[in-house]
């Protein structure tokens, strides 16, 4: 009788090991969920983008959304919503941030909100983004 009712707690222990061992393996292959390494500013500009609500229109990875992608942004040419392309360079995105009215983005019908944000908030942000420049977008 003991042997039956210890049958279900190693069914559980070999299912909970199996598990972990899966979650090991998936973690050992690359899948870094963490993102890129950061810098400091850029952390802090990590930390911002989700409490100032950018996250949710940018991605909690900079992956992008109802917004666009942050991850390949930095340095690339963008176009706007007139036509015209652009360089997403530092001045171009302090400028985004500051004046979201500034340069609309092409494909992107969801205009983005203005904020509240002090220029150390917003270089950090801008140091965030230039920390995802070699990310490819959804990869």
């Amino acid at each position: 009788m003991n042997r039956e009712l210890n049958r279900p707690v190693r069914r559980w222990i070999y299912g909970a090991l199996i598990t972990m061992g899966l979650a090991l393996g998936a973690t050992a292959c690359g899948d870094n969920a963490s993102g890129p390494e950061l810098s400091v500013a850029g952390g802090r500009g990590k930390s911002l983008s989700s409490s100032s609500g950018c996250a949710g229109c940018h991605g909690t990875e900079g992956q992008g959304g109802v917004g666009p992608t942050w991850q390949g942004l930095a340095g690339a040419e963008v176009e706007l919503a007139d036509g015209t392309m652009i360089l997403a360079d530092d001045e171009y995105l302090i400028r985004a941030i500051k004046k979201p009215n500034a340069d609309l983005r092409a494909g992107y019908p969801v205009q983005m909100p203005r904020n509240n944000l002090n220029d150390r908030q917003i270089a950090d942000i801008v140091t965030y983004i230039n920390d995802l420049a070699y990310v490819t977008p959804g990869g």
